[in-house]
């Protein structure tokens, strides 16, 4: 079910709560203008519709429902993809410089929503409301105050925590408030979570966390916590970091909740076509009906005034409305995704440019059936027809460049397909929208599915020293894919099956950052990507690397923790900046 509090969303929120000055000092000063909120505690449409604001004002992932430019900021981040266009944030971005005068456009200081959730609580608290109604709000509230304290986390390591609105009435001193240690603010997150897993319901309506979502989060969270620990270095006079020591507790921690979450038995991979895996993966993420790997979602529904724009930006161009080839994936995510048979899915360059040939069902149609379904590549099927990403055809040993060369071949795709990588996004695609209006996509976007929750089990049983849990649970993954078992599973199996299961579902960037790996892969990297020469009598295609990125990307060691950046600093003498800015 859609979530019908959103009808009403906007309005209560034009009525109950002001905009705010963004800066940390004035962050919880109470508004002067506002009018008073008393009444959202009277009456329950009006409670609902003032949490359903703060699901609204919670980010969960960069979906840009005005128009396909924020998609997939981070996974831009992570050399994942890149917009189609340079001044794109998912192709901008990942190749400027984080300093001192702050994080960008992945920058995250939500203390206005915290704020609007610590008094949503309080007047939750002091309401007339059924108690179980009361304690359900409540939990939810939480929750979603925890997911945001878990955005800033991983963004800036330790933050203050808040969970009172300050008065207006408060001493400065008062209000400047420094920053809590990133172990705080994770040991937070797990204590919230421990509390109101046991409060929550176990089933909801579609868009509201329920006590396994809570779960879902503190596997997550707790998987984070545990890398740092593992594999960072406490830094800040212990601001920054978690001793070494406390690793096993962490892994432990998130091993528990993951487990809880499968031995509920109220999840399981979905497997609706399970004689073809690749279409089987890609009704994943848009089957709604019945679905048992979702376990929280974002619920996106036009007529209730929330639609997103991701299918206008993806849809290849030949099947566009208005945009279309908007996410194009860079070659070493192509090449993660090992062959058929699980040999390594890597072109050997010494083919590329050359005038070798490569047949397109052996090189990209014979890959692990998630590829099919996770990238357009030469030749994809969709809604009927055929993706094209040729740049050139030679047919009688001519070059042809443009018109039709023979049995309606055209010479070229259309530029949009081939100027930037020669790939293009399919994952998270429902095939039955036909060119999508701007906003007018509404297919819910997974925060938490099943999939997921056995991959961080696996990375912690085998951080616990218990390999054979760990395989186990990678070995679900590929069986459902259609990929061979494997035999036993290592650290970089691990990091593997995480990147082609989860790719495009904003887990990427944030994995190599907290495996301290993000430097050594991505500073002076300049993602590349592949141009097609078709020739027509063989049937096959010259290919030729090219620069995906414009420029090489630059990833320092301060770039582990983003900058609370200047203005910040200048509002709050409290806070302490991060190393290195």
């Amino acid at each position: 079910m859609k979530l019908k509090k959103i009808i009403i969303a906007s309005l209560a929120f034009v009525l109950f709560f002001t905009s705010c000055d963004e800066d940390f000092f004035d962050l919880n000063k109470e508004p002067q203008d506002v009018i008073s909120n008393a009444a959202v505690f009277t009456d329950e449409l009006l409670a609902n519709a003032n949490l359903a604001q703060i699901y609204h004002n919670t980010l969960f992932a960069y979906r840009d429902v005005d128009g396909p430019v924020a998609d997939m900021l981070d996974e831009g981040m992570g050399a994942v993809a890149r917009g189609f266009a340079y001044w794109q944030a998912s192709a901008a971005f990942p190749l400027e410089v984080i300093d001192e005068n702050g994080a960008g456009p992945i920058d995250y200081w939500p203390y206005q929503n915290i704020r609007n959730v610590n008094e949503f609580i309080i007047g939750m608290q002091g309401s007339e409301f059924d108690q179980d109604f009361i304690d359900q709000r409540v939990a939810e509230a939480r929750y979603l105050r925890a997911h945001m304290y878990f955005q800033m986390v991983r963004r800036y390591g330790g933050v203050p925590i808040l969970t009172e609105p300050q008065s207006v009435d408060t001493s400065p001193e008062e209000l400047n408030v420094p920053r809590d240690s990133e172990q705080a603010v994770f040991d937070f997150i797990a204590s919230e979570l421990d509390e109101i897993s046991n409060i929550l319901a176990e089933e909801t309506e579609d868009g509201r966390v329920n006590k396994y979502g809570a779960l879902a989060l503190k596997s997550r969270a707790m998987l984070y916590a545990a890398s740092i620990a593992e594999f960072g270095t406490v830094q800040l006079d212990g601001l920054l970091g978690i001793p070494a020591s406390q690793a096993d507790n962490y892994w432990q921690a998130s091993y528990n909740a993951s487990l809880e979450i499968i031995n509920s038995g109220k999840y399981a991979l979905y497997n609706q076509l399970p004689d073809d895996p690749a279409e089987n993966f890609q009704q994943l993420f848009v089957d709604e009906s019945g679905n048992t790997e979702r376990i929280f979602v974002e619920v996106y529904d036009p007529d209730r005034t929330k639609g997103h724009s991701f299918d206008l930006g993806a849809v290849p161009f030949e099947f566009r409305q208005t945009w279309g080839s908007n996410f194009c994936p860079f070659l070493n995510i192509v090449e993660e995704f090992e062959y058929a048979d699980g040999t390594p899915g890597t072109i050997d360059r010494a083919l590329i440019d050359s005038d070798h040939l490569f047949d397109i069902d052996e090189v990209f149609k014979n890959r692990d059936p998630r590829f099919l379904a996770t990238i357009f590549f030469p030749e994809s099927e969709w809604q009927g027809g055929v993706v094209r990403f040729h740049r050139r055809t030679v047919i009688n040993g001519e070059e042809v460049s443009s018109g039709i060369v023979g049995d309606g071949w055209p010479a070229a795709a259309p530029r949009r397909n081939y100027v930037n990588t020669g790939f293009l996004v399919r994952k998270l695609m429902d095939e039955g929208h036909i060119g999508p209006l701007r906003g007018q996509s509404d297919t819910d976007f997974i925060i938490f599915r099943y999939g997921e929750i056995l991959l961080n089990l696996a990375e912690a049983a085998f951080y616990l020293n218990k390999p054979g849990e760990a395989l186990e649970k990678v070995n679900m993954i590929r069986e459902r894919a259609g990929m061979p078992l494997r035999n036993a599973v290592t650290e970089d199996d691990i990091r593997h099956e995480r990147t082609v299961e989860l790719v495009f579902e904003d887990h990427r960037y944030w994995d190599l950052r907290r495996w301290r790996i993000a430097e050594d892969f991505l500073n002076g990297l300049r993602a590349k990507g592949l141009e097609y020469t078709y020739y027509y009598d063989e049937d096959k295609y010259d290919f030729h690397l090219k620069n995906g990125d414009r420029s090489e990307r630059v990833f320092q060691d301060r770039h582990y923790y983003l900058p609370l950046g200047v203005g910040r600093l200048a509002d709050n003498p409290n806070l302490v900046e991060n190393p290195g800015y």
